[in-house]
């Protein structure tokens, strides 16, 4: 905080009146197992259904329900795929934890206690015993931190039996285990006395129907050319040095006398009505 303080005044102030379990990961809880600070979930429903949230409700419900039927079943396809006891992408972030634990020298101190110091010259206290490391990394994503990692690396322990049980296979297995069954078409529906359900009047709008949806202002654009939003950002002048304008609006630009802006341009002359029987005439 004290490194935003000196870079910007403005975001420190913004920062400080938000709660710091939002936006920090030293304040976060621990049971999630998930350090993420983004609404990603709901960004991969909203382009699954990206096709089907203009239907009608009955069309909608029909077309999220096969998208979820599938899902399911291909899952548990995958499932069967699995050669360790988490998953593959669990286990390339396990390979890249290995690799960064090279680094770290830890020291047994009983009781399943070990120090643990890095090249940097930070150290961390790891307990095998309660899943905890003084990075509080362990503890937020449920997976060993690389301080972890060196120390069951040194008692030649299973890193399988240290991560979450969310990660395993059987939590994997449990999530998926439900089936979603297929019904039959509209024609095979038991009829009823009701009164069926009609589409609402639709009226059509002004404009290009948008498909996408509305960002918000701090949001970035995906795909194709970005550019810096001008909130936050402070304009400064490449000739005086002075903040507030750029090099065209600087008061201290030399003053240039121009031509008469007439005169930039060379008079329009007006075609005679003859003009295109005289052409004629060149030609023959």
């Amino acid at each position: 905080m004290n490194v935003i303080r000196r870079e910007n005044q403005a975001a420190y102030q913004w920062l400080t009146e938000k709660d710091p379990t939002n936006w920090t990961r030293a304040h976060m809880k621990e049971f999630p197992k998930c350090d993420m600070l983004c609404n990603n979930m709901c960004e991969a429903f909203n382009s699954a259904i990206v096709q089907a949230r203009d239907k009608p409700v009955i069309t909608l419900m029909e077309m999220v329900r096969n998208y979820l039927m599938s899902r399911m079943a291909k899952k548990k396809e995958e499932l069967k795929k699995w050669n360790h006891p988490i998953g593959p992408k669990m286990m390339r972030y396990l390979e890249k934890v290995k690799l960064a634990s090279s680094c770290c020298n830890p020291r047994f101190c009983g009781a399943k206690s070990y120090q643990v110091r890095c090249f940097d010259s930070e150290q961390y206290v790891v307990d095998l015993e309660t899943h905890t490391c003084a990075c509080r990394k362990w503890q937020l994503i449920g997976i060993p931190c690389m301080h972890a990692f060196s120390c069951i690396n040194l008692m030649n322990l299973d890193v399988y039996d240290f991560v979450h049980p969310f990660y395993k296979k059987e939590a994997y297995l449990a999530a998926y285990s439900p089936v979603i069954h297929g019904i039959n078409g509209p024609n095979m529906w038991a009829k009823t006395k009701n009164r069926p359900v009609q589409c609402p009047q639709f009226k059509k709008q002004r404009g290009r129907p948008k498909k996408a949806r509305k960002l918000q202002y701090d949001e970035v654009r995906s795909g194709g050319r970005t550019r810096l939003r001008r909130n936050y950002v402070v304009v400064k002048c490449s000739r005086c040095g002075q903040e507030g304008h750029n090099r065209n609006g600087c008061p201290r630009r030399p003053f240039t006398q121009t031509k008469n802006p007439h005169e930039l341009f060379r008079p329009y002359k007006k075609k005679p009505k003859n003009w295109g029987d005289q052409e004629n005439q060149i030609r023959d």
